[in-house]
């Protein structure tokens, strides 16, 4: 391998180090001022520690690049609630293209939150058995909380029938889930699963 080349496979882990970097914490520090991040979370109503708060502001950070630098046909978004308070899911960050999957702007999602897409508190859901995909109707209520529940296996995958101003989608929503003091956070990405799942 030439000496001057640099293997991609290197930087994989890249964000840790410059974390550390005094002229990059300095940048993104900035950044966060500048997008008024602090402001927004202290009004977001969430007991939010230092540990919590600086983790969510990296992350909003880190989406609100992204969505400057791509143009994305999938939809990542952050969504926070307290430990054992599953039913009070915050929508903390979804990206623009979650119109291009739903038909609603990101505005409305993080205004009104999940329930734009079930209103009436019941969710389908598809799950995998012996080969075959069954239909399941749940309360959103139990969905939450079986989401919580499986938040230790740290990743979460579901497709959902929603919504959209058209009739009805499919999503695909892929998550990690974390638990940092009170708060469980999870970013995660809904993506358009119609051509999968439509019968």
């Amino acid at each position: 391998m030439d000496e001057k080349s640099y293997p991609f496979y290197e930087i994989v882990e890249f964000p840790a180090i410059l974390l550390e970097t005094p002229g990059f914490k300095e940048t993104l520090d900035r950044l966060i001022d500048f997008c008024q991040v602090p402001r927004f979370l202290a009004g977001c109503g969430l007991p939010l520690t230092p540990e919590t708060e600086k983790r969510l502001s990296l992350k909003l950070v880190a989406h609100l690049l992204d969505q400057m630098t791509s143009d994305r046909v999938d939809a990542p978004y952050i969504s926070v609630w307290e430990k054992g308070r599953h039913q009070e899911v915050k929508m903390i960050y979804v990206n623009p293209a979650i119109e291009k999957i739903t038909g609603f702007t990101a505005q409305q999602v993080l205004k009104v939150g999940f329930s734009i897409f079930v209103p009436d508190d019941l969710i389908t859901k598809f799950e995998q058995k012996d080969g075959t995909t069954e239909k399941v109707d749940v309360p959103i209520e139990k969905a939450r909380q079986e989401r919580q529940w499986q938040q230790i296996d740290g990743r979460w995958e579901r497709v959902y029938e929603i919504l959209n101003k058209n009739g009805t989608a499919f999503v695909r929503d892929v998550a990690v889930i974390e638990e940092i003091d009170s708060l469980c956070i999870s970013t995660g990405t809904l993506t358009d699963a119609s051509l999968e799942f439509r019968t």
